[in-house]
């Protein structure tokens, strides 16, 4: 396993809001939904597929983006646009 692989992942999980942190001697990632710090995956490399903790492969190496969709897909994190900023309804009076 290519060694850039692990932080290539764990750099698309920060970018979907994740906390992650790398565990070692065996490189693997330990991402977590940081508002609900119960729901974690750990995330270990397996020839050149990405496994999850619970053995779902989670996809192949150059392939980390999509991975880390399926990871915060896992950690219920929500999808949200970085463009767009949620509305407040306007309160009339």
């Amino acid at each position: 396993m290519d060694a850039t692989n692990p932080q290539k992942l764990a750099d698309h999980l920060r970018e979907l809001g994740l906390r992650v942190a790398t565990l070692e001697p065996e490189p693997r990632l330990h991402a977590t939904n940081p508002l609900h710090g119960i729901l974690t995956e750990e995330i270990v490399a397996v020839g050149t597929t990405y496994v999850t903790g619970f053995g779902y492969e989670i996809g192949e190496h150059g392939h980390e983006g999509q991975c880390a969709t399926r990871i915060a897909h896992l950690l219920a994190v929500p999808r949200t646009s970085p463009a767009r900023t949620p509305s407040v309804p306007e309160v009339r009076r």
